[in-house]
């Protein structure tokens, strides 16, 4: 099962602080993969950390410009699955107005949701 995510699961998450973190090591330490985050802090902890591309996009940009950078780091995932991670609270407001666009698109979850009690991936 754990190959089978690596091959395919292309994680998406959206924020930079604990749980972020907590969901990056956690993907990389499980199923080997890499993620793309999406955030607007400096996130120097993540930035050192050869399996993370961070992506510029702060949580106040208007919908349509974070949605469009969401499609774009989406599409370089090719066909794997793209799994959409909200891990910070600042982006909260755009993954609830926008979940009827996001829905069809990404795996939604949050961090809460992918971490199990033990900081560990629940799937």
């Amino acid at each position: 099962m754990e190959g089978l995510l690596h091959d395919c699961l292309y994680p998406i998450l959206l924020g930079s602080g604990t749980n972020c973190h907590a969901c990056v090591r956690q993907l990389k330490k499980r199923y080997d993969v890499g993620c793309v985050v999406l955030t607007g802090k400096r996130a120097l902890a993540l930035r050192v950390l050869p399996y993370v591309r961070l992506v510029e996009a702060p949580a106040d940009l208007p919908d349509d410009i974070l949605f469009s950078l969401l499609c774009d780091a989406c599409a370089e995932g090719g066909y794997r699955i793209p799994l959409l991670v909200l891990c910070d609270a600042a982006y909260e407001n755009f993954f609830r107005r926008n979940r009827d666009r996001l829905d069809p698109l990404f795996i939604l979850r949050t961090a809460g949701d992918l971490l199990g009690d033990a900081g560990e991936v629940a799937f």
